[in-house]
Formats: C-alpha cells, structure tokens, sequence
C-alpha cells in the first residue's frame, strides 16, 4: 500500500500502531542507555562519543517508523528533531537551519513548482502524447523508456535536476492511465524508475552527481592522482550498462505493472496517429521557461570552464520557478501551486537532512564509516570494493545527501588505501560511485523524494524493490572497476 508523505498507513490497526511507536521507543532507548564502551570494543579509530551514540540512537527511532508506517512519515522526521535537543545533542534552532536552509530544500520546492506549472499549461499532455506515439502503451515499455532517459540524461546533468524533468510527463501518464495511488503496480514502478534512471546513470561522469566532484579533488589534494573525464567514464559507463538492465527486471519482477483497460485505452494517442497542432501560447512561454533551465543545468560545466563562474541549480530551479507567476506570463496562481506541491515532502527531505547534519556533526558519521571499512584488511582486491561499495550503500541510510557522504567516505578510503599499499582509485573511485546509488531508503537522496512526493510508493515499497538491488550493485562496480579501472593509468 502507498502512502503520501503526510498520511499513515491506515491498513494498520490502532493497537499495532501504538505497539510499533512504543517498540520505536525502545530501540531509541536501550541504544541511548548502552555503554560507550560496547560500541568503542573494536579500538578502531575514531572513537564514538556520548553524543554520536545518542544521534545514532534518535535517528534508529526515526529510521523505525519510516519503514514501519506507523505514523506519517513526515511527522515520524518531526519527532526526530524534537529528540534532537531534549537529548542535548544540538540546538534546535542549528539543527533546523541546517536542513530547513539547506538550498536542496529551495532546488526541490523549485522543481515542484516547475512540474505544476509544466502540467498545468498542458505542455506535460503533449509531452506524454509523443511519448506514447512513439513506443506505444505498454507499461513496462514505459517503465524501461523511463529509466533510460533518466540515466541518459544524468550523464549531462545533475542527477536531481533529470528526476523533476521526468517528472511531470511520468505524473501525466499514470494520470491517463488511471492509475491509482494506492494500488497501482504501474505506478510504483514507473515512479521509482524516475529516482532510480537518474541515480544509476549520474555514475556515468563527474558531472553526474556532487559526490563525483567531491572525490576527484580528494584524489587530487591527498592522494595527488588526476581522474580526467574520460577515465571516470571508462569505468562509470559500464557500470551503469551493467546495473540498469538488473535494476529493470528486478523492478518489473517486484511490482508487475498492470495492463490497462481497453476502454482506457482507446482514449490514449495511438502510436503513429499523433495530430500535429501547434503550440498554444501556454504551452509556449511553458516550454521556453522549461528550456532555460534546461540549458542552465546542462550547460553549467561549459560555463565554469569558460568563465570561471557557476550557477547553482537550486537558483536555476527557483528562478524558473517565479517566471511562472510573473505578469505576462501568468501561467500559474499561487493557490494552484499550493494545490499542486506537496508540502509534506519538501517537510521530509529538510528535516532528513537536519538528522544527518546532527550524525555528522556529533561524529557519528565518521564513526560507522570507519567501523564499516576495518574489515578490508587481508582480503583481495574483488572482496575489499565490493564490502566498500556495500558498505557505503548501507551507510547511505543514515546520510541524506550524496555530497556528504563522499566528503565523510572519501578521505577515509584514501587513507585506507595508503595503508593497505593500494591504487587510492581502486577504492575511492567505487566509494564516490556508490555515494549516489541509494536504494534502500526514500529520504537517503533528494532524488528519490522528488518522485516519492507524488504519493505512488511508500518508504515500504522503495526498501522492498531496491532491497536486492542494494546485494547487486557492489559486484557491477566491482567488475568495471577491475576489467577498466587500471585502464589508462
């Protein structure tokens, strides 16, 4: 059953509700009351503080509500913040900037704002009806046109930008097609092809993903190795070729799209048969908003090598944003715009943030990296890159941004690396790879709550297909990296 940011699952009784917060209760409280000493047994570096313990203990809770639904799963993130202070780890008021300011939280409203205004000016209809007439109904054929535009795109640009452009034409569709919410496999499955498109094709080249750029100035600045563009691809593109086909069938195998009805289906564009009438004005001024940004996003790489200046995406996003509501333009009211963005969503992804800021900045984060990369000691190449890539996705789950996950993983990877007498981008380069693939957990990448916020999957359904994905991605890294990553070196 899916359920939108703002709502509980209501499949589940009052009784097993309250059993679940007060289990969630519990976990907070033994991992609050453990001894330091238990978790600090292994001597590896650095050690866990009092205050790390308690952030891990608060983010726990959170973690088990999410996944259990018992309460809305923005006022489960809510709670989390609350714990924060009462527990004397942060101040509210630094604890809810960092996330609540974060300029991700102005990207992601931006881009809500942009796929209503897409929608609502009709050009989303016409996108999806060239869309249909060009591969035809078939939801799997859809789910699979998805995904591969999503990663084709995000080889270009960010990956968070080509999930909110994919966003409105897959909304459009599964609106066409009648399918529900709360009970379409199609839906489910064509909205997490449009995080997991963008996410698996962003690994693709250093312009993919923040966390690309993060690790090569770290292989630069510490380990005085320089990853030029091409080289990065050699290894990222196929490890993307590698994981997308995987990541296609387990999705359709996980949630089968349904077929759709004969008599909806005589009311959709017919493959071939698409009439070619002109742009309305709406669509027009729609479109050239669309465009701008577009080029913006594509084109920041080529403007900073030729100028030396950048701009934001977040400031691209808001900017196309306000467009629609200027006079002349008028393509948007406020009151369609409220109708429209999901406002418990953007409520998700900024307090999922303010919790990872308080388990980076108690050093929790450091902690459990390097307890989970202590093991690649006396063991082969293969074995080291695929515990490191494992170990980074199932780190992801208490981080919400790639980008802080490659500055915290990175340099501890390097320096792992120096001392285990390897190639650093034999290690580093898997790790930064793998910062972006989060498959486990909604809120551990913008880029899977941008779709999560049209309410087609929940937290559950989102774990449950990306659970497997999660075992296969290592070994797909693992296998370009050792056949491609000396190549050229």
């Amino acid at each position: 059953m899916s359920v939108k940011p703002g709502e509980t699952n209501n499949s589940q009784t009052p009784l097993r509700r309250i059993f679940i917060l007060l289990a969630a209760v519990l976990v907070l409280v033994v991992l609050y009351l453990l001894p330091i000493n238990i978790f600090n047994a292994t001597g590896v570096e650095p050690l866990l503080t009092a205050e790390g313990k308690a952030a891990l203990a608060v983010l726990a809770f959170v973690i088990t509500l999410w996944v259990t639904e018992a309460v809305p799963f923005v006022i489960a993130a809510l709670i989390g913040l609350l714990l924060v202070p009462l527990l004397g780890l942060h101040p509210l008021k630094e604890t809810v900037a960092y996330g609540f300011g974060n300029t991700v939280v102005v990207f992601f409203i931006g881009i809500l704002v942009i796929s209503s205004g897409l929608t609502r000016s009709g050009l989303a209809d016409r996108l999806t009806a060239a869309i249909i007439n060009r591969v035809g109904f078939n939801p799997r054929k859809l789910v699979l046109v998805f995904m591969m535009l999503g990663a084709l795109l995000s080889m270009w640009i960010v990956n968070m930008s080509v999930s909110a452009i994919l966003l409105p034409v897959a909304l459009n569709i599964l609106h066409r097609c009648r399918a529900l919410p709360l009970k379409s496999n199609f839906g489910r499955s064509l909205m997490i092809a449009v995080a997991w498109g963008p996410a698996i094709g962003g690994i693709s080249t250093p312009v993919g993903n923040g966390a690309n750029v993060v690790a090569l100035g770290y292989l630069r600045d510490l380990a005085g190795i320089q990853i030029d563009f091409l080289r990065w691809m050699i290894v990222g593109v196929p490890a993307a070729l590698l994981i997308l086909p995987l990541a296609y069938l387990l999705l359709v195998r996980v949630f089968p799209p349904e077929p759709v009805s004969e008599e909806i289906l005589a009311g959709l564009p017919v493959k071939g048969s698409a009439k070619k009438e002109k742009l309305t004005a709406r669509e027009i001024k729609a479109l050239t908003i669309f465009l701008l940004a577009v080029v913006f996003w594509v084109g920041d790489p080529l403007l900073v090598l030729l100028s030396g200046y950048s701009v934001p995406i977040e400031i691209v996003a808001l900017a196309a944003a306000v467009l629609f509501f200027l006079p002349g333009i008028d393509l948007l009211s406020w009151k369609e715009a409220q109708k429209d963005v999901d406002w418990g969503a953007i409520v998700l992804i900024a307090a999922g943030l303010s919790l990872g800021s308080v388990v980076y900045e108690t050093g929790a984060a450091g902690w459990l990296s390097a307890i989970a990369f202590s093991p690649l000691g006396n063991l082969t190449l293969a074995v080291r890159i695929i515990l490191a890539v494992m170990a980074v996705e199932i780190l992801k789950v208490f981080f919400s941004s790639n980008t802080v996950t490659g500055v915290i993983m990175v340099p501890l990877v390097i320096a792992l690396a120096a001392e285990l007498n390897l190639n650093p981008w034999m290690l580093a380069g898997p790790v930064a790879i793998a910062t972006s693939l989060a498959f486990l957990l909604v809120t551990s990448s913008p880029t899977n709550v941008i779709p999560y916020s049209a309410g087609y999957f929940s937290i559950r359904d989102f774990l449950k297909a990306g659970l497997l994905l999660t075992l296969i991605v290592p070994f797909c890294i693992t296998a370009s990296f050792l056949i491609f990553g000396s190549f050229l070196h």
